[in-house]
């Protein structure tokens, strides 16, 4: 009986344990820099999209910590094409 509870407690923290891929600050950094430069450029473009864009450099840094814990991937925030893109990088 010991047995079983030792192993159910054992499976039950090995897959609570399970997380998505950390990256390094510097990894999400470059990564959104990246981002943030076609996002500008489609903002340029399109004079409606500066609050947005506003609001995205406001929450960079929240940003980066996401990335950090594996909610973004850099490399397709790396090729992002703009706002859009970004959100298609949102791991779920």
């Amino acid at each position: 009986m010991k047995k079983t509870l030792v192993l159910a407690l054992f499976l039950g923290l090995a897959i609570g344990n399970c997380k998505s891929k950390a990256y390094s600050q510097e990894e999400c950094d470059a990564a959104l820099s990246s981002a943030f430069v076609a996002i500008e450029e489609e903002a340029k473009k399109n004079p409606q999209a500066a609050p947005l864009l506003a609001g995205l450099q406001q929450g960079k840094a929240k940003m980066v910590d996401q990335c950090m814990e594996g909610k973004f991937d850099p490399n397709c925030l790396k090729n992002a094409p703009g706002i859009t893109g970004i959100m298609a990088c949102v791991k779920k």
